[in-house]
């Protein structure tokens, strides 16, 4: 034993380190491979896996060269990157320092996931219009997970805490590996026939690879046709599979899928008592309202005394039905001086068409009467003014040995009013005598 020697882990682990960072110079190297366990760190660093088919190596990479980077890492994307070596000395485990990275294209298990993503989503699985409503009240769950996997106790203890009278049913389930998915259906199809509420199929994080199980077709179709209610809690938030997509709600963690089909009985108690008081008040309201109802009708004189009530309305309808006897007597009264006013009109037309008939019946006889004196007053008249016509006629004082002279038409008064050689036109009773002057001469 003296010829030996004795160190302790942290030499060789701090040796091994010191040789590896002396002699393994990774400048201007591009190291490729697919990332796998993606995490992305509150602290800004990212934590994963780098591998291939035939490695795989634990690789950080710092905020500081994280936001130099001009795409999103995602899981199952190729890449290229460029570092260091490093051990972490406390767990010995050999460590890729990344301080670039760019895109080398995404990886076969990532392709084929995006390959059965767009297949599914034109088929129609992951259309709203086909997810079904929430239930009301969820009283009665399944739970498909592993039957020792963390992901049940943390569904298991979160509704411990928020509704503890759920009643929980575990359908065990492989969920990691390839006969994962055979096992998630077999367990979906036998909980949809026992008349739960809801179903919640849930898993812990893990790697994409680990996590790939939930993208199988078939097991996309078989929640597709469930006619329960279901929810998804697989991974963590970073996580994406295509059962998400189809379940009818996605919760990010198991214990998010146990909050939202779980009331709070802290908050539902709370609820209860404001209920109770908002029921205490309007229920105190509405006595108050039916007291006051209540106050008023016991006032009401029906209900104080009842009989004085009836002889009293008695005694208005006894008076009413006077008034409307009394307002039809004197209605009828009065119908009965129209219809003699109405008599006594038709007497007194009939009287005045009568007497205007007689009236109009001697007319043109008195009319006749009168027109044959009228005539007879004219006729004479007429007479009397010929007589003066005639008399006064300038005719008839020719007839009596008078004459009318005229020069071109004018009456001649005087010798003054003609001269030598005019011709001149002497009228006399019976004709015309024209003759030329010869001489004027006054006397």
């Amino acid at each position: 034993m003296r010829n030996e020697m004795v160190v302790s882990i942290s030499s060789v682990i701090a040796r091994i380190k010191n040789i590896l960072t002396q002699t393994m110079d990774l400048d201007g190297i591009w190291i490729q491979g697919e990332i796998s366990n993606l995490t992305k760190h509150r602290s800004g660093h990212y934590y994963f896996s780098l591998k291939d088919k035939s490695g795989e190596m634990s690789c950080v990479m710092f905020s500081s060269y994280v936001s130099r980077l001009n795409f999103n890492v995602q899981e199952g994307m190729r890449v290229l990157v460029s570092g260091s070596i490093n051990v972490y000395e406390q767990r010995g485990s050999l460590q890729l320092v990344i301080r670039q990275m760019k895109q080398d294209g995404l990886g076969d298990l990532y392709l084929e996931f995006e390959k059965r993503k767009q297949d599914l989503l034109k088929a129609g699985y992951f259309d709203a219009n086909h997810k079904k409503t929430k239930p009301e009240y969820i009283e009665n769950i399944g739970v498909i997970t592993g039957a020792g996997a963390a992901a049940l106790q943390d569904v298991l203890s979160t509704i411990q805490k928020r509704w503890p009278m759920m009643k929980v049913t575990l359908y065990p389930s492989l969920v990691q590996g390839n006969f994962a998915p055979k096992s998630l259906i077999q367990s979906l199809k036998k909980a949809d026939t026992c008349g739960h509420d809801a179903l919640l199929i849930v898993r812990g994080g893990g790697s994409f690879e680990d996590l790939f199980c939930f993208n199988d077709v078939e097991l996309i179709k078989t929640i597709y046709n469930l006619n329960t209610y279901i929810v998804s809690g697989v991974g963590h938030e970073v996580d994406t599979t295509l059962c998400d997509l189809v379940c009818d709600h996605r919760s990010v963690t198991p214990t998010a899928a146990a909050q939202w089909v779980t009331f709070d009985q802290y908050d539902v108690m709370n609820k209860i008592v404001k209920d109770k008081e908002l029921l205490y008040r309007n229920m105190s309201l509405i006595l108050n309202g039916y007291k006051s109802k209540l106050e008023q009708y016991k006032s009401h004189p029906y209900l104080k005394d009842p009989k004085a009530f009836i002889v009293d309305k008695q005694l208005k309808l006894d008076a009413y039905h006077t008034q409307m006897e009394h307002a039809l007597s004197l209605e009828l009264q009065k119908m009965n001086l129209i219809k003699n006013y109405k008599d006594q009109l038709a007497f007194n037309m009939s009287q005045i068409l009568k007497d205007s008939k007689q009236k109009l019946s001697i007319i043109p006889e008195k009319l006749e009467v009168s027109m044959q004196n009228k005539m007879q007053e004219k006729r004479h008249l007429l007479m009397r003014d010929c007589a003066l016509l005639d008399a006064y006629s300038p005719l008839k004082v020719l007839s009596r040995g008078y004459s009318i002279s005229k020069v071109e038409d004018k009456v001649i008064k005087s010798i003054h009013d003609v001269k030598s050689d005019d011709i001149m036109v002497t009228r006399v009773h019976d004709g015309v005598i024209t003759s030329r002057i010869a001489s004027c001469k006054e006397e």
